[in-house]
């Protein structure tokens, strides 16, 4: 590959740690469903992905290693 393109972008939603509908979901599985979507929204098969750059701007808990390895 020669050329690195950005095709689709999507987060998971904001929202209070302890308190939010998702407090007991890991953040892998969050970020599984955001690649899915982006993917998705980006009218790609999954196929067609060659590299995926995942961040995690406030990693804590079981996510405050390297989420994208997880």
């Amino acid at each position: 590959m020669t050329n690195a393109v950005i095709v689709s972008t999507a987060r998971t939603g904001l929202a209070r740690s302890w308190r939010g509908a998702f407090n007991m979901t890991h953040g892998a599985t969050m970020g599984g469903h955001a690649v899915q979507h982006a993917v998705a929204r980006a009218k790609l098969a999954p196929e067609d992905v060659d590299d995926v750059l995942i961040g995690c701007a406030l990693p804590e808990g079981a996510t405050g290693s390297n989420i994208a390895r997880q």
